[in-house]
């Protein structure tokens, strides 16, 4: 599993398809020490049991998400694409992470299937709810407060109990980014499913859009010197109806004096090789994409 995610392409699917071998057969052998152990046991094997099947799910998700990156050509990618999501899916554990939901939702955006992907995140999103919205709460941005200026210097705050272990048991930061921005993506083409009327679209973007404000603040809340996740915040509360202007205008005004920053000590360090000056363009095309936004504000 570590050789296939540190490889690529072919030799990476090799490697994941490995591991699935023998994660298979982990699996029968402990499913026949399960019917046969003790009572003692039996607890320990079936915890290994529940272990090795989510290994299992993740391994078929790496292997789904090779074929919509490194094996994207291949003649066979969405088939086998769909295939490896499909088993996974049959080892999800609703007490586990998200995983294989949130790569089928993916899946189902590039083939423009937008029902099912809106229905598949937003089911991923209630697996971590409470936990980013423990988290969220950290930064003034709960429920409640959405609508109104959020400001992460009031008084701190602090998780106990439930809201901890919840807030403790959250995917990674990069998988609840991607989460993010699926479902904002998903906000946005929300109007382009027919079966939904008015009524049921904008509660569904309603939806989505509430949901990524929620992840968003969780991320924020365990670092918030990710310029990303300032601006996709402004993203989402631009995306708000009515549009929340000046919580907006707080997020983008906040990415892009960090920009501005990174800017300045990128130039200082006068550093001419092709990789540096190729980040300054990125660096200068992102501040003109914020510059762009608070203008519409």
């Amino acid at each position: 599993l570590y050789l296939g995610q540190l490889t690529s392409c072919t030799d990476a699917l090799n490697a994941f398809q490995s591991a699935i071998g023998d994660l298979k057969n982990c699996i029968l052998l402990l499913d026949s020490v399960h019917q046969d152990s003790g009572m003692e046991q039996d607890h320990h094997v079936e915890n290994a049991l529940v272990e090795t099947k989510r290994q299992l799910c993740g391994a078929y998700c790496s292997v789904a998400e090779l074929y919509l990156t490194d094996l994207c050509y291949e003649p066979n990618a969405e088939s086998a694409c769909e295939e490896a999501l499909e088993l996974a899916l049959q080892l999800d554990d609703p007490k586990s992470p998200p995983d294989a939901l949130q790569a089928m939702a993916n899946l189902r955006l590039s083939q423009k299937r937008n029902e099912e992907a809106v229905n598949l995140v937003l089911n991923a999103y209630d697996r971590v709810r409470e936990g980013c919205e423990a988290m969220a709460d950290l930064v003034g941005l709960s429920n409640k407060e959405t609508e109104e200026m959020n400001d992460i210097d009031g008084e701190a705050k602090e998780l106990q109990g439930d809201a901890l272990e919840a807030a403790n048991s959250l995917p990674g930061f990069e998988f609840r980014c991607q989460m993010a921005k699926l479902l904002l993506e998903c906000a946005s083409l929300v109007d382009t499913i027919e079966s939904f009327d008015d009524g049921k679209k904008k509660e569904q973007q309603n939806t989505c859009i509430e949901a990524s404000i929620q992840v968003l603040g969780s991320l924020l809340a365990e670092n918030d010197e990710v310029i990303e996740i300032w601006f996709l915040l402004g993203c989402a509360f631009t995306s708000t109806v009515p549009k929340n202007s000046q919580s907006a205008r707080y997020y983008f005004e906040n990415s892009l004096e960090m920009l501005l920053k990174v800017k300045k000590i990128m130039e200082q360090d006068d550093n001419e090789d092709e990789e540096a000056i190729a980040s300054l363009n990125e660096i200068d095309e992102k501040i003109k994409e914020v510059q762009e936004k608070l203008e519409l504000l």
